[in-house]
């Protein structure tokens, strides 16, 4: 929960926001140090120099997750695929489908949305990709339905083997990833 925008912020406010059990001093306040994550949401509080309880109006610990809107494609032939795709060099295969309204994941310190594919070969698998690999996110929910990143198998990119098409043939979902 952010701390408030307005008023005094006390100590204890930190304390609760950024988990400080102990006695606090703001020099160990820094974004990127041990209490304060390094992204958006604390994006006022510095990483060195001047610091004041008035940096932390409106900051919140809590990771932001990033959204993005797909408008689903699908190619057929051998390899019959709904979603987005834009897999270039990656699989040798420079078929593009689909369209991505944010394809840079700026939790991901700006990761670059590959992928998000059904295919119905081999009983149905949905594919993510993230330029990059990273595995600093904990799911993703595809048009209302959560995926832990734990159950997908990372090979390049990530696949979880699915029990039906969560991504559908037409029209526009939401993709969330959490951080």
């Amino acid at each position: 929960m952010a701390l408030q925008s307005s008023g005094a912020i006390s100590f204890d406010n930190l304390r609760n926001e950024y988990g400080n059990g102990g006695s606090i001093a703001l020099s160990e306040m820094y974004r990127g140090g041990s209490f304060v994550a390094n992204h958006s949401n604390n994006g006022n509080v510095p990483t060195s120099g001047t610091i004041s309880l008035s940096n932390f109006y409106g900051q919140n610990n809590t990771a932001p997750s990033w959204s993005t809107t797909l408008t689903i494609g699908s190619v057929g032939g051998k390899l019959p695929e709904s979603g987005y795709g834009n897999p270039g060099a990656v699989e040798n295969r420079s078929v593009t489908y689909g369209s991505v309204s944010d394809n840079t994941v700026d939790i991901l310190s700006g990761a670059f949305f590959r992928q998000c594919k059904y295919s119905s070969i081999s009983g149905g698998t949905l594919y993510v990709e993230i330029d990059g690999g990273s595995t600093s996110w904990s799911s993703i929910v595809i048009n209302g339905t959560s995926v832990a990143r734990t159950a997908f198998t990372k090979s390049g990119d990530f696949w979880y083997k699915s029990s039906g098409n969560i991504i559908g043939t037409s029209g526009n979902i939401t993709v969330t990833m959490n951080p």
